[in-house]
């Protein structure tokens, strides 16, 4: 064992006066952070003739044990546990010897003690056994056969190091290596961020055996160095580093407790990055600002680094995320990478709503645009003040960029929670080309927000943005149009009042009807008596996967026949419409991630939808984006009923069964979102499943409907009722749905009519799933 460095000095021990012992039998408690750091997997090394082999095996118990107070905690598989207790694990170094050539202490037959000669315990010129003191003299030296310890690290490639710099070049042999001499930098050498065309062609650990061979013995570091080095792009410094046993995960307090991790990201020094990881550093670790080491790669435009550092299996983190970086920065290439990887969702917005469409629109960046576009960005989100991409167009002055916008049908007229449209942020703003360009196309000067103010009395006065403004004024005024067209009024901004993930805005252009306020609007299912729903955690089946859930082995995917949703979040195209399997989403008690991909219903409404008021059938529900086909779109939500409460209330237009008992039904009448306001269609474009979510209670699932179809925005959506809801009420009204295979039409009932009995007038009807 070469690792000296790492012993108790004989003049500390002297000091001490007393030999210490080994604590190979004892336990502490679990730490979230080093369970974090150790990816849930053993953090044991063994030791054999100087090389290095890391377990990585599952763990099953979250306890820390160590040999020594001079080695960091650790969390083992069940093996290495056993071999701790066993005294396997030496002391000095906290390498297990368990193959190869070590000392072996027995102070009684049926005990033995290992460590390293060069690990012994030193007092007064005497080395002792630094598990029980014993005097080495008494220990025998033993060999045993090296076990088939080849593999490392799990999924890294073994290759050879070559770090060049225009200043020259040191070589050193890595001993016990049948493969070429490992290429380093000198002392102090700085590495450009291109160096590196690959990944290193060899094993972390030969290399910190060769640099631990050559390193000068009386050197030392401290932490803050490491940062600093890694920053500096100093390769071997950062490996001498490394031997020197220092903490790759270092938080730096005077810089925002960044890492060296996130200090060689930023520099684009992948070399140095893949040391860092090999060694223990955390890909995902955040600094005081949230930011991460992919982050630094993306906003500073170091494409080979942010590809590494995705393939080491970095991940995004919530809000700010490396696509709205780089789109901000301007980064195209960045932007198109971290697209086509399919981890990433084009249209995730950060804590103010921002999505990289907005951010690649207010930075004028036109090429991130039209690559955003292409890619399906939503065009219609909205910030949390409720501006979409259009208004910060106009707001940064981009007529190309809104020229885009409105070619890709982005809505004109949208106002934010201010009640300004895009025009008003542009004659605010004095940008003349972006006022030009929406008045040609029909943007409305007479429009007010909600300080009474309209286009013209938001710039100022005698600015060549006015003036235009005052030209398209006398324009309208001398033709009439103003008064000769029906204008589309928006009566509510959002009828959930921002309960949901997007505003859902209610307008009418047909009649003076006020917005409907007669119920309650609530995102999730409400009880008004008890109903004893199964909500007891122990009685959830859920999974334990690592990944995404996308293999077969989800326990939860097993539930549902297989995981239904893609990586969009869309049914699959096998998916059965007539007759929907049971869906069973990922829950609380599930292992994965709350972002894997069978997660969907849970996450609400993420379409955009509006409520407008229709010529013939009331209040309906149309798309203001275009639906994929297998989208979800929202779940009918109301009051749970029971069949017994549902006979006895007058009004039962609201009901739909939850089963095909009828035992209990979703009343939306007093209770309910956006899907309260779906009319029927003989040829629909959404259908119902049922879904589970937060418990698994099979007689209250959610009723979930999914686009059947590609939906193009501005179409209305409904889904069939049923023939049982048309054998009720069709003495009442007939369907308007204006379909050419209508079957509910005032004709096409007029033979159905004539089989009804009288009772069915007065008897409660449920909608089905279809």
């Amino acid at each position: 064992n070469n690792k000296k460095e790492k012993h108790v000095p004989g003049s500390v021990m002297e000091e001490a006066q007393e030999l210490p012992l080994c604590s190979c039998r004892m336990e502490t408690p679990k730490s979230r952070e080093i369970l974090t750091l150790a990816d849930r997997k053993c953090m044991a090394t063994e030791s054999v003739d100087g090389q290095l082999t890391r377990c990585q095996g599952a763990i099953l118990k979250h306890e820390m044990m160590r040999p020594s107070n001079s080695v960091q905690l650790l969390v083992l598989c069940e093996d290495h546990r056993n071999g701790m207790v066993k005294h396997q694990c030496c002391p000095g170094c906290g390498f297990f010897c368990r193959a190869g050539t070590f000392m072996e202490c027995q102070p009684d037959l049926s005990i033995s003690h290992r460590f390293h000669r060069a690990c012994a315990s030193v007092l007064k010129g005497q080395s002792f056994c630094p598990h029980c003191g014993e005097e080495a003299g008494k220990a025998k030296e033993v060999t045993i056969a090296k076990a088939d310890t080849t593999s490392t690290v799990p999924g890294r490639a073994d290759s050879s190091l070559s770090a060049r710099s225009a200043h020259g070049l040191d070589t050193a042999a890595v001993p016990g290596s049948s493969r070429s001499p490992t290429t380093l930098v000198g002392l102090g050498t700085t590495v450009p961020p291109p160096v590196l065309q690959g990944p290193p062609r060899e094993t972390l650990e030969s290399i910190l055996v060769a640099l631990d061979t050559e390193k000068p013995k009386k050197l030392r570091f401290h932490p803050k160095q490491l940062y600093l080095s890694a920053k500096q792009g100093e390769l071997k410094k950062v490996l001498l580093m490394l031997v020197d046993g220092i903490d790759p995960n270092f938080k730096m307090d005077s810089q925002n407790k960044r890492t060296p991790l996130h200090a060689a990201a930023e520099g684009g020094y992948k070399d140095i990055c893949h040391m860092l990881v090999q060694a223990g550093a955390n890909l995902d670790m955040c600094d005081e600002d949230q930011r991460t080491p992919l982050m630094e790669a993306c906003e500073n435009n170091y494409m080979e680094t942010v590809q590494y550092l995705l393939r080491a299996g970095a991940s995004d983190v919530e809000g700010f995320t490396c696509l709205h970086l780089a789109a901000k920065s301007g980064h195209y290439n960045i932007v198109e990478h971290l697209l086509s990887t399919g981890l990433i969702n084009i249209n995730c917005q950060d804590d103010g709503g921002w999505t990289a469409m907005i951010w690649a629109t207010e930075y004028k960046h036109v090429d991130q645009v039209n690559l955003l576009l292409c890619k399906g960005a939503d065009i219609s989100i909205r910030d949390k003040e409720e501006n979409i991409c259009l208004h910060w167009a106009a707001f940064s002055g981009s007529v190309e960029i809104a020229e885009l916008l409105l070619n890709a049908r982005c809505d004109l007229q949208a106002v934010n929670i201010h009640g300004d449209s895009p025009l008003h942020i542009a004659a605010r703003e004095n940008r003349l080309e972006c006022v030009t360009l929406f008045l040609t196309r029909g943007a409305d000067v007479f429009l007010k927000n909600r300080e009474g103010e309209t286009p013209p009395d938001c710039c100022s006065h005698n600015s060549k943005a006015w003036a235009a403004l005052q030209a398209n004024t006398r324009e309208r005024d001398d033709k009439n149009t103003r008064l000769s067209r029906v204008e589309e009024k928006v009566l509510q901004s959002d009828v959930a009042l921002g309960q949901e993930s997007v505003p859902l805005p209610c307008v009418n252009s047909v009649d003076s009807e006020p917005h409907p306020d007669d119920y309650k609007y609530i995102p999730e299912n409400c009880v008004t008596s008890p109903m004893n729903i199964d909500r007891n955690i122990t009685h959830l089946q859920y999974c334990v996967c690592k990944e995404d859930c996308s293999t077969s082995i989800c326990m939860c995917g097993q539930l549902s026949l297989r995981c239904w949703y893609d990586k969009r979040g869309c049914l699959l195209p096998e998916f059965c419409r007539e007759e929907p399997p049971l869906i069973f989403e990922c829950n609380h008690a599930c292992s994965c991630w709350r972002t894997c991909k069978n997660r969907v219903v849970q996450n609400g409404i993420r379409t955009r939808l509006q409520v407008f008021r229709t010529s013939k059938k009331g209040w309906g529900v149309r798309a203001v984006q275009d639906i994929p086909q297998g989208t979800f779109v929202c779940e009918y939500v109301g009051e749970i009923i029971s069949e017994a409460e549902a006979e006895m209330r007058q009004n039962d237009t609201y009901l739909f069964s939850l089963d095909d008992k009828d035992l209990y039904c979703i009343d939306a009448r007093f209770y309910g979102n956006i899907s309260r306001f779906l009319n029927h269609m003989c040829e629909p474009n959404l259908f119902a499943c049922r879904v589970f979510t937060k418990h698994q209670d099979l007689r209250f699932p959610h009723i979930a409907f999914f686009a059947s179809e590609n939906i193009k925005a501005g179409e209305e959506l409904g889904f069939n009722y049923g023939d049982h809801f048309w054998e009720v009420k069709s003495k009442l009204f007939s369907c308007d749905c204006g379909s050419s295979k209508c079957k509910y039409s005032s004709a096409a009932m007029a033979s159905l009519q004539a089989d009804s009995t009288p009772e069915e007038l007065t008897a409660p009807f449920f909608v089905h799933l279809a």
